[in-house]
């Protein structure tokens, strides 16, 4: 009881001592003992002034991480905005070059998105998105032949490219009397039948013949990187590098043969 009635009577003073203070200094502004009592007001204003300034900084710190994570967001949406962008006007580009080789004769032509690429070495096959072909018709790019397709399945094809030993390419030099075989070779093409007389020079471009009539004359198929003779042999070994380069290239063309009624 004595402990109780103690707290009170000092819970009165405090309460009497802070009234007594604004009292006085609504009473005394600007007067002598008002300024000699700045300090002990100043101290008691503190608490108030550090709880305001720590609410506004936990605010502010609230607010700039809030506009720091929707920065971010409009910056990743913008860079994605832009890089479509700059894949679109490929794909264009690509589209455009495409259109410009169709115009052979005798062949009826597609646009193909690419869907797949596989890493086998010895194959290099790749998946187009693509309707209304047929096995071995011509896959080429805007800047030559690709390969053959191999199978067809519900608006899919599989393709075989010129990596692939199994296919093999009636080639030539034009305004010459070469004729030769290009074939796969795992990551390299090798031309057969090429007479020592006849034999290219390296850098010289190797085109499609249009012999045996699987593949359209005149298409660019791969470029001469080196010729070997063999002694005692009447032929070369001949190393050519692809003159397509569709392992970037989102967009093939696939040329259709055209089979007219007699």
């Amino acid at each position: 009881m004595v402990r109780n009635s103690r707290y009170l009577r000092l819970y009165l003073l405090g309460a009497a001592l802070l009234a007594g203070i604004y009292i006085f200094s609504q009473l005394a502004t600007g007067s002598t003992p008002m300024l000699l009592m700045s300090p002990v007001l100043e101290a008691l204003h503190a608490p108030v002034r550090w709880w305001q300034s720590a609410t506004l900084w936990f605010s502010d710190s609230e607010q700039l991480q809030a506009d720091y994570i929707e920065y971010r967001r409009k910056a990743e949406q913008q860079a994605a905005l832009i890089q479509e962008g700059h894949s679109l006007r490929e794909e264009n580009r690509q589209l455009r070059r495409i259109l410009e080789i169709a115009d052979l004769p005798g062949y009826r032509w597609h646009a193909a998105k690419v869907r797949g690429r596989s890493p086998e070495t010895m194959s290099r096959r790749l998946v187009l998105q693509v309707d209304s072909v047929s096995r071995d018709d011509v896959i080429v790019s805007s800047e030559g032949l690709v390969g053959l397709v191999d199978s067809t399945l519900k608006g899919y094809a599989t393709v075989r490219t010129i990596f692939d030993a199994s296919v093999s390419v009636p080639v030539t030099v034009p305004g010459t009397a070469l004729a030769a075989l290009a074939r796969g070779h795992g990551d390299t093409v090798v031309v057969d039948f090429i007479p020592l007389s006849l034999a290219p020079e390296p850098g010289q471009m190797l085109f499609t013949s249009g012999a045996g009539g699987l593949f359209p004359p005149g298409i660019a198929v791969a470029r001469v990187v080196a010729i070997q003779p063999v002694a005692g042999k009447l032929f070369v070994l001949t190393s050519a590098a692809p003159a397509a380069h569709w392992q970037r290239d989102n967009w093939l063309a696939v040329a259709s043969q055209l089979h007219l009624s007699p």
